[in-house]
This record gives C-alpha cells, structure tokens and sequence, in this order.
C-alpha cells in the first residue's frame, strides 16, 4: 500500500508523540493532583489499524488523513488524562505498527485489565457525530457494513483469530457464550458513558442543534476486535473523518484534548458506579440499538 501524505500541523504532532524511543507496550502511573483510585484500576487503549491497515483515509486532492493516525493521537491524548488521575495505562500500540486483532484484546486478558476501549473513526456520506459498540449481532445494515471494514483486516493479518471460511461457525460459538456473559452489562455501562460524555463535548459552543443529533447512541455489531475480551470492551467510533466538522475537530489540538478529558471523565463515572444503583439507572435509560 502506497504511503500516504499526513499534513504539515498532523505530521508535527505525530513526530511530537514519537519523539522518545518507545517499547511496544509501556506502562506509566503518573499521580498528580487528581486523587487516585483505591487500587489500581487498569485500562487498555487500543488505537484502531496501523501500519498496512491504514482504516478510512480522507483525501480531498490537497490533504491526506489516514485513520490508523489519528486514532493514535486520539489514544495517546485519552491515555495522558487518565495517567494524570492515577490510572494504570497500556497503549495496544506505541507507533505506526501492525497487531493482529486478537492480540489487541488478549493483551488486556494477559494483564487482566479491568476495561478495553478501541478507538476508531468513521466515514459515511452526509454523517457526523460519535457513536459506541459493544460486541453482539448487528441489529442494521450501517453497522452490519461497518462491522465489515473494520474487520476487514483478517483476510490479510497473519495470526488472525477468524477466517473467512470458518469464521461465521466460530462466531455463533462465540456469540452462545456472550448473552450469558456478566460483561455485557459492564460494556453497556461503559459504552453509554463514553458516548454521552464525549456527544456532549463535541456540540459546538455556539449551536442551536441538540446534542443528541450529533449523539449517535449505542449500537451492537460483530466487532473481531472486542472478541474474547475478559473484562467490559467497547469499541468507539470518534466522528467521522468524511464530515468537515468532526474532522476539524479531531485534528484540533484543542479538540483532541477535550475528547481525551472526556474519555477519561467517562471511565472514571463508570469506574465509580460499577455495582451501584446508579449503574442500573444509567443502564435503564440507556438505549441500545
């Protein structure tokens, strides 16, 4: 696959977080003066694609964004904030390298994490706005389509958990275990955190819109990456990098920072109300789709 062109200000920032020479996997607790949790919480930030798996790209002709790019920036951002509350964080990856799908959730069963979030973006026409999976059936055909691209990647990626040819018998055993997993509540919770936090964050200041327009809610679909997860998973679509507006946003230094302050605001109000009567209540007024 061809290289692709990252503008000026994108390619600044991504020499900025790739300045230090980095292992694939690195821990770092930083307390400062957020107070810290009872005990170490865990969390495992997945930035989407990388390396030949680039994921969506926009190109108008001028500029060129691959998502596997800013979905890194978007995981670095979200990592930086938790750390600053005193949370246990490990990146899936450091830099533009390759993983397999399923070595991205059996990293966080490995170190026995107490959530997985995956970033990605979009891309549709005349779309925008933020969204939430959790693992399960796709219910429609926009998230049965995404759900194809995003596991496109097993067709090609050495080691991949599901073929082709056997996937669909692998995935229904998968899926007979799933509805009894106590997890599912978990990634609900988790997943109408994010989306709530991060929908409210991105509606812009002067708006006379709703933010639930830009809401896009909670969905389920047969996300490969989410499969086998040992803890709450959720995937999470940042916007869509075809719309002008939550691109512009996501490349804003300014507005990655509020995505990864509000990332970190939502684990932590779910980290808080694991158990809780407040849980059940967020979980009742929860919509899946």
């Amino acid at each position: 696959m061809k290289p692709f062109a990252v503008c000026a200000a994108v390619a600044q920032t991504l020499t900025t977080l790739t300045t230090l020479s980095l292992s694939p996997f690195i821990w770092s607790t930083t307390a400062r003066a957020m107070p810290t949790p009872t005990r170490l919480f865990k969390v495992v930030i997945d930035a989407g694609h990388g390396g030949a798996d680039t994921g969506t790209i926009y190109d108008n002709g001028r500029f060129q964004i691959a998502e596997k790019d800013v979905t890194l920036m978007l995981a670095r951002q979200a990592a930086k904030e938790l750390r600053a509350r005193g949370y246990q964080v490990l990146l899936t990856r450091q830099s533009d390298e390759e993983r397999s799908l399923p070595s991205r959730t059996g990293l966080a069963n490995r170190i026995k994490a107490d959530l997985f979030l995956s970033i990605h973006m979009n891309s549709a026409p005349r779309a925008e706005g933020i969204e939430t999976y959790i693992l399960n059936n796709a219910t429609d055909a926009s998230s049965r389509r995404l759900a194809h691209l995003e596991n496109s990647v097993l067709s090609s990626t050495p080691g991949a958990l599901v073929r082709k040819d056997t996937g669909q018998n692998d995935v229904a055993l998968i899926l007979k275990d799933l509805r009894l997993d106590a997890n599912l509540s978990g990634s609900k919770l988790l997943a109408c955190h994010l989306v709530r936090e991060l929908a409210h964050q991105q509606r812009p200041a002067n708006s006379i819109r709703s933010a639930s327009l830009r809401n896009r809610g909670v969905k389920q679909a047969l996300f490969h990456v989410l499969l086998g997860a040992d803890m709450p998973s959720v995937l999470l679509e940042a916007g869509f990098l075809s719309n002008p507006k939550d691109r512009a946003f996501v490349l804003s230094p300014g507005g990655r920072q509020r995505m990864g302050e509000s990332i970190a605001h939502a684990i932590e109000k779910f980290r808080l109300a694991r158990g809780s009567h407040l849980a059940q209540d967020t979980l009742s007024r929860c919509q899946v789709r």
